[in-house]
């Protein structure tokens, strides 16, 4: 779909996060539990998650958005709307630059 992302970090608690060459765009969280905080992700992705379609919740003036890992082919078309949507913002001065060796593309 021309969005590009790749493996930001694996924990030790088994969850995974995943950036987006756009940070405008947000990240993902997948996990089998609750994060930490004062971290928080725009996608999450859990196993313990009873919801079978995605769930919107608001976090102060954020939207951030909840799946059950079966159903994670539903947050497709969020992100993709996610990514058009960013796409008509002005640039943000805040960008992140993709590692040298996060450079494999999932």
């Amino acid at each position: 779909m021309g969005i590009k992302c790749y493996l930001w970090h694996k924990a030790s608690t088994g969850s995974i996060y995943i950036r987006f060459d756009d940070n405008r765009i947000g990240s993902i969280r997948v996990g089998d539990h609750d994060g930490i905080e004062k971290y928080k992700y725009k996608f999450n992705v859990r196993t313990d998650l009873k919801y079978k379609m995605p769930k919107w919740v608001k976090d102060g003036n954020i939207w951030r958005v909840y799946i059950n890992s079966s159903k994670w082919r539903h947050m497709v078309p969020i992100i993709k709307d996610r990514s058009n949507e960013v796409k008509k913002w002005t640039l943000s001065r805040y960008r992140y630059k993709t590692p040298s060796f996060k450079v494999k593309h999932v």
